[in-house]
């Protein structure tokens, strides 16, 4: 119930996004155009973008299950459509005399004239409506939190959120939309149809059109957030929720609640597959994990640590392996990292999401503390409070009538690498991608040839030569490069190759060998990429901030995302 609210109030905060502020002469153009008193306008554009970015959504939902459709492709629609409405307002003779040497039926131009010109007819405020639904999908947190972690495990709430997100936005654009044209409607020469009002505002349209088919709509939202103050994504991710509702003790659950059935899992490694009845009486630790994930990693010696110390005690640990890239859902590729990162406890494959779900969780990793009951007494997300952790192990233990005597605490630390001015995780597919620094638009077209930026912004990244850009990788066809303006001890990239292939590093313009920070997957400035995995490139001695990162990457490498350490 928390996040329906969360969702409307996110869609109302929407507006503030720099994404929307560039957009917003665009709803009050098409509310003023035509006839500027006329009130239905502004309830036609906002009612026709909500259907849309609805029925987007849906397509969202359908181009990951059953066709292969960027995304890009409503976006490019959507430029189109709105630089043709602006042709069709500024040229409308032009255009009549084109359809009719094409010999298009007369009634067929009728409509489509009239339609954006003709209050009558209201076609031209749906089609803007329409049309800016895809543009308007990427502006919030809130929204890529639901599309990212609620829709792939429960259609039906995500769906719920998402109507409650449009209704909040809706409202505040039908808001936008109703005062811009009352504003309007007090300035006499705005509402000549042919005169140089509605000119300016069908100039906009194209100018707006470009802006989005180019991507230059997300390099003003780079910029706006780069230079300003204000935090619209920091704002509205306040409203994601935090999880279960918890108290400060070692065993936080305010509420012990039943622990939920495994369901779903395949391909145990360690082990049969277990089920709640196999593991009563015990203390359980299911952890949510995924093997390229660096926090993941990190937090997994730990983990093995209590496994190996308290298992003979009536502990158990279950690894729950929740793929976030597609080569994660291999369970060769799983087996080999668990051998790798010589787990010995149970690891099964949860590649629906299944358990996921039934557990409620939302990232990577997560632990839920399950007592001797079944019932969940402590909720963990992320990396630290190791020490609170194992405290709750014993706790449990020792509440069950295990006897602790002369088992000593192992050497967990509630620290964890991170400060706040490492750079964040970053994405590289178009999906999740931020950061981006370049003269072209990431994702403008599929495959493209791009020319590196030379001056990067802290925590920018950007891309040279001819790569492939897909939801959620990058892929080079041909020599490439990238290079990341990075704050961190140490980074990490995700990638992968389906032939053996040498990726050459370098930091601030020279081999990274020759520093001798290079990371554990680095030999004289090269990286062997071969499997698809999380690979350390750098390896400071201590936090650094503001290093020019470069890779070289040949053809058909594929890079997933960085993360940092400190």
């Amino acid at each position: 119930m928390l996040l329906l609210f969360g969702s409307f109030i996110a869609g109302v905060l929407t507006v503030l996004a720099p994404c929307v502020l560039a957009l917003l002469p665009i709803i009050i153009g098409g509310s003023v155009s035509g006839d500027v008193k006329d009130k239905k306008r502004p309830i036609i554009i906002a009612l026709s973008l909500a259907v849309s970015l609805f029925i987007f959504t849906l397509a969202l939902k359908a181009t990951t299950l059953f066709i292969d459709v960027s995304p890009l492709t409503f976006t490019y629609a959507s430029g189109v459509i709105i630089i043709g409405l602006g042709l069709l307002t500024l040229f409308p003779s032009v255009y009549a005399r084109i359809i009719a040497r094409l010999g298009i039926e007369q009634r067929a131009q009728t409509t489509l004239s009239k339609g954006y010109k003709d209050q009558r007819k209201y076609l031209g405020p749906i089609i803007i409506g329409a049309a800016l639904g895809p543009v308007f999908s990427s502006c919030s947190p809130v929204y890529a939190y639901i599309l990212a972690t609620v829709l792939p495990v429960n259609f039906g709430q995500a769906m719920a959120y998402i109507v409650f997100y449009i209704l909040g936005l809706s409202l505040v654009l039908l808001l936008i939309g109703y005062y811009g044209q009352r504003f309007v409607s007090k300035i006499r020469f705005a509402s000549d149809p042919k005169g140089k009002f509605q000119r300016a505002i069908a100039i906009l349209f194209i100018v707006v059109g470009i802006f989005i088919i180019t991507g230059y709509d997300k390099r003003f939202q780079t910029w706006v957030s780069t230079h300003t103050p204000f935090n619209f994504d920091s704002l509205s991710s306040k409203l994601l929720p935090s999880g279960r509702e918890t108290n400060s003790e070692v065993l936080n659950v305010s509420d012990p609640y039943a622990a939920p059935e495994f369901t779903g899992l395949t391909d145990w490694i360690n082990g049969k597959p277990l089920t709640k009845d196999d593991l009563k009486g015990k203390v359980v630790l299911v952890d949510f994990w995924t093997y390229s994930c660096i926090n993941c990693i990190r937090n997994n010696p730990y983990l093995i640590e209590w496994y190996n110390t308290y298992k003979d005690k009536g502990f158990v640990i279950v690894g729950v392996h929740a793929p976030e890239f597609a080569f994660e859902k291999n369970a060769s590729n799983v087996q080999k990292a668990v051998k790798d990162q010589k787990i010995p406890y149970p690891v099964a494959l949860d590649n629906d999401f299944s358990t996921w779900a039934a557990f409620q969780n939302r990232s990577w990793p997560a632990g839920y503390l399950i007592d001797a009951e079944g019932k969940v007494r402590r909720i963990h997300e992320g990396e630290g409070e190791y020490d609170k952790t194992e405290q709750a192990i014993r706790l449990l233990l020792e509440e069950k009538g295990t006897n602790l005597k002369g088992v000593n605490t192992t050497s967990g630390s509630s620290n964890v690498p991170v400060t706040n001015r490492q750079t964040p995780e970053t994405y590289l597919g178009l999906t999740r991608a931020s950061n981006f620094q370049n003269d072209k638009a990431l994702g403008a077209v599929k495959t493209q040839t791009f020319t590196a930026a030379d001056n990067l912004t802290k925590n920018h990244w950007t891309l040279g030569g001819t790569w492939e850009v897909q939801d959620k990788k990058i892929i080079a066809r041909g020599d490439s490069i990238l290079r990341f303006n990075i704050s961190a001890k140490e980074a990490y990239v995700v990638m992968g190759s389906m032939d053996p292939a040498k990726v050459a590093v370098q930091l601030n313009n020279q081999p990274i060998s020759m520093d001798g920070v290079g990371g554990d997957d680095v030999k004289q400035s090269n990286v062997m990429v071969g499997e698809y995995r999380l690979y350390r490139i750098v390896k400071y001695d201590s936090f650094k901030e503001g290093g020019i990162l470069e890779l070289r990457v040949p053809n058909g490498v594929e890079l997933n995302a960085f993360t940092f350490g400190s």
